[in-house]
C-alpha cells in the first residue's frame, strides 16, 4: 500500500484526486485509512523524497557476535574485513557490542575493508550517566590518501559539547586541523532507545539520516576511496548492532544541485579529538 507521508505538504489544507471527494485536513486525519485504500485501488502514489543512493551488493553484514571482545589486535569479520578497538574497550552483548569507557578519548570501534560509494547503516543506543555524554559518529576514511582526518563524518549527537547538538555532517581534520560543519539539523536522541544511523555516500555528496531527520551536502574529500570506517560513541555506555555496508550507485531520481558546493555557511573549528 503506498505511503501518504508528505501528502498534506503537497496538496495544502484541502486536496483531492479526480476519483475522490475533497477532504479537509481535519477530515483527512480521520479518514486516512479510507483514502489509502482508495489510492491503492486507483493506482495513485503520492510523491516521496528521493534518496541519494541505490543499494547494490551487501559488502559487510556484521552483528558483532563472532568475537567476545575487541582489542588493538585486529580480528577477522570475513575475508577482506577486520575489526579492532581504536579507543577504549569493546565487549560482546546479546544484541551486539558495547563500549567500556574509562578515561581519555571517546570509544571508537574501527572496521577495516575497502569500499567506495556506499550506504552504511548502524544501530546504536546509550545508557545515560551523570557527567558523561551520549551520541554516535560514523566516519569513513582512507588513512593513506587522507592522513589524520576523516573523509566524512556524521554525528547523532545528544549532548557532546564539542559539536552542535542534533544530526551533524562534517569534515574532521584532526589536531592541529579544523572541523568544517557542512550541514546540521536539530534533533534529540533519548537514552535506552535504539536508533538507526544511515549514511549514503556517492561521489563527493553525502546524505545522512537518523530519527526522521536528514542532513546532506558536498565536500571535496567525501568521495575518496575508503579503507576504514570508525564507529565512535559517547563516554556513557553505548551498544552497537546491525552494521551493514552496501555498495551503492547514484539514484537517478536524486536532484542535481545547481552548483555543487559545501554549505557556504560552514565554519572551520579546531578539532577537539
Amino acid at each position: 500500500m503506498p505511503s501518504l507521508r508528505g501528502s498534506n505538504r503537497r496538496f495544502g489544507p484541502h486536496f483531492c484526486h479526480p476519483a475522490l471527494p475533497m477532504f479537509s485536513t481535519k477530515a483527512y486525519l480521520g479518514r486516512s485509512r479510507v483514502f489509502a485504500v482508495a489510492c491503492f485501488l486507483i493506482g495513485f502514489t503520492p510523491a516521496l523524497n528521493a534518496q541519494l543512493a541505490v543499494k547494490g551488493e551487501l559488502l559487510l553484514d556484521e552483528n558483532f557476535q563472532q568475537h567476545a571482545n575487541y582489542t588493538k589486535q585486529p580480528v577477522v569479520l570475513k575475508p577482506g574485513w577486520q575489526a579492532l578497538a581504536g579507543h577504549a574497550d569493546w565487549e560482546r552483548t546479546p544484541e551486539g557490542v558495547r563500549s567500556v569507557f574509562k578515561q581519555g578519548h571517546m570509544p571508537v570501534l574501527k572496521i577495516e575493508g575497502e569500499f567506495g560509494d556506499a550506504v552504511i547503516e548502524i544501530d546504536f543506543r546509550y545508557t545515560a550517566e551523570a557527567g558523561r555524554w551520549g551520541g554516535c559518529r560514523v566516519s569513513p576514511t582512507n588513512p593513506k590518501l587522507h592522513p589524520r582526518a576523516y573523509a566524512a563524518s556524521v554525528w547523532a549527537n545528544q549532548d557532546n559539547d564539542a559539536r552542535a547538538r542534533g544530526l551533524v555532517l562534517e569534515h574532521d581534520a584532526w589536531k592541529p586541523g579544523f572541523i568544517t560543519q557542512v550541514d546540521r539539523k536539530p534533533t534529540t536522541f533519548a537514552p535506552d532507545t535504539w536508533y538507526t544511523l544511515r549514511m549514503e555516500l556517492v561521489g563527493n555528496t553525502v546524505l545522512a539520516s537518523c530519527n526522521g531527520v536528514e542532513v546532506s551536502g558536498t565536500y571535496e574529500t567525501f568521495g575518496l576511496p575508503k579503507t576504514s570506517l570508525s564507529l565512535g560513541v559517547g563516554t556513557c555506555p553505548h551498544e552497537l548492532r546491525n552494521l551493514r555496508i552496501y555498495a551503492a550507485t547514484l539514484n537517478p531520481a536524486w536532484p542535481k544541485p545547481a552548483s555543487p558546493k559545501t554549505n557556504p555557511s560552514a565554519q572551520p573549528l579546531k578539532s577537539p579529538l
